[in-house]
């Protein structure tokens, strides 16, 4: 599991050891922010599409390599997300049951090239 700064600094490290990755962005977001999103008197600040996430989302995504990598989290559960998501390279993302339908759906209407781009998807932005 990425989940930490630390872990997300050393995905090259992790992945000798594993078969697979998952980024849990729950709680990567939770530490590099700094924020508990449980906690009231901080969690506005708790912003899993904060220019630091993203970031550290492109960089997983390059160090894993061939590396099998699944997105975990809120983030992933979000379908105006998922074309983003997809663009960085992303291409198995942990959802509730009840979500699969309607993200399968935008999914197949997604035109998505094999550099990592897709069409009308912005990577700079999830």
């Amino acid at each position: 599991m990425i989940e930490t700064p630390a872990a997300a600094l050393n995905v090259p490290a992790i992945g000798r050891h594993a078969d697979f990755l998952s980024v849990g962005t729950n709680d990567l977001t939770q530490y590099t922010l700094a924020v508990g999103r449980d906690d009231p008197t901080v969690n506005r600040y708790y912003q899993d599409d904060h220019v630091s996430i993203r970031r550290r989302l492109r960089m997983i995504v390059a160090e894993a390599g061939e590396k099998p990598l699944t997105l975990c989290g809120e983030l992933a559960g979000r379908e105006e997300r998922i074309p983003p998501l997809l663009a960085m390279g992303f291409r198995s993302l942990s959802r509730a049951p009840p979500l699969i339908p309607g993200a399968k759906e935008l999914i197949r209407s997604l035109r998505v090239r094999g550099g990592g781009g897709s069409s009308g998807a912005d990577p700079s932005r999830i």
